[in-house]
């Protein structure tokens, strides 16, 4: 079993009960029933019943089926192929359900068309005094995580000012980011149109203010877990050759923490409308079905906030007719767009022979592309070794047949590589402008480049 194996397993693996659990009960979920508008008789109709019965049927028997496939991928020797597996597999988890659950909304609605429970759902409830709760969300609270999130960032320049650790710095500037990330989602959560439950003012401001500190309180928790991770990273770079290691395996643990931080989010938020579904007399909406698409997608221009609450699960939804929304959606495809071309480019990578080969006089490295040519006029010193030293990775590709890219040595300092690890023979070569370390792609390759140096 590979190490990227056990990270997958560890990190990724709990997501398929996480996405299970939030998606087990979508009847009556937040007082719709698969994301479709109906009268509390309705609901417990007999044919609602055989929708949500073959429903689970299928959502549990799926997810065992899907829960066998990651471990196939522990039997395959490509880092590439199992990277590709894994990718789909999250992809497949992820969105199976909502075509599940699109597939129950479609029925429910067909349902609503046939026996005439069509409403006139065009009416929008408001309750005049949810707006007069004061905000949850306040700055002068986040401020603390968001001051220390910035902090080991400039400390590492301080500490660390090489650039052996370029690749680190940018991690954390990234994580640093996702505070301030959180800050802004917790904010936006905070504004969002509360619904109305009730004809009752003071049940509609109890549920809002509930709902809303339980928002606040997982956002903040993301806050400062994220920003804990940071100086968890700042130290990591103490223990310079496991650094990346050490932070791979945060990054794992991470992940492990906020998913349990967000199923105890969707337990709080479940907990609540249990709690409030007996005091629903209405079901708020600012439109009707209509502009729900699958009960999943929400499109109204009449509509000016950003988000409203979700029908689907916990949590909030985009007006896709807002400028935010189109936004969010865009860059939502092109994070999953990621994915495929990622994958593509390490199978490229892992099932692409490197080749290194003297040519007019030029040692030229290639793989994908030409990677360095390097003119023999230009060599000061070459250096045949028969075993790498211990290296930390920069910046390009480290897999387990080729190592291309910016490398360092401890107290030796940077490097360009361009060899194959499996190998006995390396070549390390010294010019005005740059040191590399190079090899063939096995040693008889590498034995004839040894032998143009000689000459």
């Amino acid at each position: 079993m590979s190490v990227l194996s056990i990270i997958f397993m560890v990190g990724c693996y709990p997501i398929i009960f996480l996405m299970y659990f939030m998606f087990r009960n979508m009847r009556n979920k937040n007082g719709y029933c698969f994301g479709a508008t109906l009268s509390k008789e309705l609901k417990n109709d007999p044919a609602i019943d055989a929708i949500d019965m073959e429903y689970r049927k299928r959502l549990k028997r799926d997810f065992i089926i899907l829960g066998i496939i990651p471990f196939v991928a522990l039997f395959i020797p490509y880092i590439s192929i199992e990277f590709t597996i894994w990718m789909i597999w999250i992809l497949v988890i992820c969105f199976y359900p909502m075509v599940l659950y699109a597939k129950a909304n479609a029925q429910v609605q067909e349902l609503k068309r046939e026996r005439g429970w069509e409403q006139a759902s065009e009416i929008s409830y408001t309750d005049l005094k949810i707006a007069s709760i004061p905000r949850k969300v306040k700055f002068l609270t986040f401020f603390p995580t968001l001051l220390l999130s910035v902090v080991p960032v400039v400390v590492s320049y301080v500490l660390f000012p090489d650039e052996g650790f370029v690749a680190i710095r940018i991690c954390m500037i990234t994580f640093a980011a996702c505070t301030w990330m959180f800050y802004g989602f917790a904010v936006l959560t905070d504004k969002q149109k509360m619904a109305v439950i009730c004809d009752d003012s003071d049940t509609n401001m109890n549920f809002a203010r509930a709902k809303k500190q339980i928002w606040k309180n997982f956002w903040l928790t993301c806050a400062w877990i994220n920003t804990g991770f940071i100086w968890f990273v700042l130290v990591g770079m103490y223990f310079r050759h496991q650094a990346m290691a050490i932070i791979i395996w945060g990054c794992v643990a991470y992940g492990i923490v906020v998913m349990l931080i967000a199923l105890k989010l969707v337990k709080k938020i479940n907990e609540l409308n249990r709690k409030y579904e007996s005091k629903r007399t209405v079901v708020d909406s600012a439109t009707d079905d209509s502009h729900w698409y699958y009960g999943m997608m929400y499109y109204n221009p009449k509509d000016t906030h950003v988000m409203v609450e979700n029908r689907m699960g916990t949590g909030t939804a985009m007006n896709m007719a807002t400028g935010v929304g189109k936004g969010m959606y865009i860059v939502a495809f092109l994070c999953l767009l990621i994915i495929p071309v990622t994958s593509i480019w390490m199978i490229m990578l892992d099932f692409t022979p490197m080749k290194t080969e003297v040519v007019d006089d030029t040692i030229v490295c290639t793989h994908l592309s030409v990677e360095y040519e390097i003119p023999l006029e230009e060599i000061e010193s070459y250096k045949v070794i028969t075993e790498m030293p211990e290296v930390t990775k920069v910046a390009g590709n480290g897999m387990d047949d080729i190592c291309s890219g910016t490398f360092e040595i401890y107290r030796e300092g940077m490097f360009e590589a361009f060899y194959n690890p499996q190998n006995d023979l390396f070549i390390k070569i010294i010019t005005e402008e740059e040191t590399y370390y190079i090899s063939g792609i096995d040693d008889a390759q590498t034995q004839k480049i040894i032998e143009k140096l000689e000459k």
